[in-house]
């Protein structure tokens, strides 16, 4: 029996967990983390000092392997989390804490890695096609603080992710109103990105330029704001904004999902589409997605699903590091 540690880790809270992995077992491997601990970044000066005190919480010795999923670059085996200016030497980090393995990976490469392995129960399906296609690419995409995007490939019974900076590709107006608030948005940046709608910024971008061609003054409002006001709909300018974040995010959706030959389901992840669901519906979002001229025949026959576990990163790391570390396999 080995103790595995596992974390995602962003600007804000380090969310840890503890996975018992049985090599000796036959059958599904359980990559859930039953133990789970929530930190704040802020409380920590550093990476080390922080799975210290995880450790502590959980009233463990230091675990020998680890994957650490963050919110971050990592190149040439050194990592850095963005929002707190850490940064680190992965192998440094392992020898400091004296573990036989430890990974780091991109936190949305672990929440795109989590896909075939979280239960059917963890995903609410937006739009089912007849057709089903296991051997083919996912597309696993996501709006929250940016947008990410990653592709998984099915390879030798296993999978492999492509990462991807599809989130910083043009975003492309479709329709006159989209015309507008891209007009707008050019007014401040040379570049207008689907992540500078399909995001958390984002919101608040659509509510500004929605505002302006309405011609109504804007408040200060947070991504938050413009969210649960247009879900309760207190206010109009921030109901159209998220109706449109919706449209765009079904336009996007079937970009993607031609641009990747995505024949084994597009999965949209993230914090922000889980709580827009209910307005999916009203939206534009599948027409949008189907609306690819000769190829609309193309992603009808491809499914979407959305991803409601909000811990699903932790499940990716868990599985990136058991799939992916020899060892364990000879424990």
């Amino acid at each position: 029996m080995s103790l595995l540690l596992v974390a995602d880790i962003g600007g804000t809270n380090g969310r840890f967990g503890l996975v018992e992995f049985d090599a000796s077992k036959s059958g599904k491997v359980d990559y859930t983390a039953h133990r789970q601990v929530t930190l704040k970044c802020a409380n920590y000066s550093d990476m080390a000092g922080m799975i210290k005190a995880c450790c502590a919480e959980f009233d463990v010795d230091m675990p020998k392997y680890a994957c650490l999923a963050i919110a971050g670059p990592i190149e040439n085996g050194h990592a850095s989390i963005t929002n707190l200016h850490w940064k680190f030497s992965v192998e440094a980090l392992r020898d400091q804490l004296h573990m036989s393995t430890l990974h780091i990976i991109n936190d949305f490469a672990a929440l795109a890695y989590a896909v075939p392995f979280l239960p059917d129960d963890e995903f609410a399906t937006l739009y089912a096609s007849t057709l089903n296609n296991p051997g083919a690419p996912i597309v696993v995409m996501g709006p929250g603080t940016g947008f990410g995007m990653a592709a998984l490939v099915p390879s030798h019974g296993s999978w492999e992710i492509i990462p991807t900076e599809g989130g910083h590709a043009s975003f492309a107006p479709t329709n006159e109103k989209e015309l507008a608030i891209k007009s707008f948005l050019l007014k401040e940046q040379n570049h207008v990105s689907v992540e500078n709608i399909l995001s958390g910024a984002g919101l608040v971008n659509l509510y500004r330029a929605l505002a302006h061609i309405a011609g109504v003054p804007t408040r200060e409002y947070t991504p938050a704001d413009v969210s649960n006001k247009g879900l309760a709909n207190e206010d109009p300018i921030c109901r159209a904004a998220v109706l449109t974040f919706c449209d765009v995010l079904g336009e996007v959706a079937g970009d993607k999902a031609l641009s990747l030959g995505a024949k084994g389901g597009v999965v949209i992840g993230g914090g922000i589409t889980p709580k827009l669901m209910s307005l999916l519906a009203e939206s534009h979002f599948l027409e949008r997605y189907k609306n690819k001229g000769p190829m609309a025949g193309y992603v009808s026959d491809i499914s979407i699903k959305v991803i409601i576990n909000d811990k699903a990163a932790l499940v990716g790391s868990a599985a990136w590091l058991i799939n992916k570390t020899p060892a364990l396999k000879n424990t």
